[in-house]
């Protein structure tokens, strides 16, 4: 089996991935796609001291968005969040990371 096809295999498990609806800014269109949510804490420095923060962060295969940006959406189980920095490609270019914020 493929790298690529090992990627998809993982969006298509229904116990690591979620459902959700994707919206490119200034359409009104969604379209599904499947998202692997992760919220890691980082830490964050501010001046001389260090912030811990908590964050959102989707997978999503670039075959399902091929060009994502800031300002697009995500809903997942009725919450929804926008894209708030520039998405990041892994190595192969078959998935991007998207940094979220709650709508």
């Amino acid at each position: 089996m493929s790298f690529s096809g090992m990627i998809d295999q993982l969006f298509t498990d229904l116990v690591l991935s979620k459902p959700a609806t994707y919206m490119v800014q200034g359409t009104t269109a969604p379209f599904p796609v499947r998202v692997i949510s992760k919220q890691p804490d980082t830490v964050v420095g501010f001046g001389d001291g260090q912030l811990h923060v908590s964050t959102t962060l989707f997978d999503v295969r670039s075959f399902d968005v091929p060009e994502p940006a800031v300002g697009d959406q995500i809903t997942v189980g009725g919450d929804t969040y926008i894209v708030q920095s520039e998405p990041k490609a892994d190595r192969e270019r078959l998935v991007w990371t998207l940094d979220v914020r709650p709508v």
